[in-house]
């Protein structure tokens, strides 16, 4: 799991991309399908197909600044 403190959003060039949020929402994305991920919200994005997904996405921060945190591992 992962979020984006910043607004992004890109177009899947290629493959099958599927996105789940922590909440169980489901996107399925097929090559040149337009993305808007989520801000702020934890997910995550598999590729379920049979040929490699590219994606090219363009971040909308400062410059040296955070655009991905990952969720971290609670160990009991």
């Amino acid at each position: 799991m992962h979020r984006h403190p910043v607004i992004n959003a890109g177009v899947l060039l290629e493959g099958q991309l599927t996105v789940v949020t922590e909440s169980g929402e489901v996107l399925e994305l097929s090559a040149n399908d337009p993305i808007i991920e989520v801000v702020n919200t934890w997910h995550y994005g598999k590729n379920e197909g049979d040929e490699p997904a590219e994606i090219i996405v363009f971040y909308a921060g400062e410059k040296g600044g955070t655009i991905t945190v990952k969720k971290q591992e609670i160990n009991p």
